[in-house]
């Protein structure tokens, strides 16, 4: 499974803020800085240690497989900062 609970969790919470935040706007500086810490480092750490715990609470053992699998949270979560940046941006135009 690619994407894990806390992963659907905040999928959820973006499109339920993006549906309520429509018309609104948004400051450009406070947005970018915010959202480059979320998506860049702050939520695929916090997936990744959700992951790592989850892992040892059902299987016990880690292989390479599952620590691979557990850094590609970082590339999944800058697909969706790209996206959520190209959504804010159709929206202010």
């Amino acid at each position: 499974m690619l994407l894990g609970y806390f992963d659907y969790l905040v999928i959820a919470i973006l499109i339920f803020l993006n549906y309520t935040f429509w018309n609104e706007k948004l400051e450009g500086k406070t947005g970018c800085i915010l959202g480059s810490l979320l998506f860049g480092c702050i939520l695929p750490m916090i997936s990744q240690i959700i992951e790592i715990k989850y892992v040892e609470m059902t299987i016990g053992i880690q292989d390479d497989f599952e620590a691979l699998y557990t850094f590609l949270r970082f590339p999944t979560y800058w697909i969706l900062g790209i996206i959520q940046v190209i959504l804010i941006s159709i929206k202010n135009k």
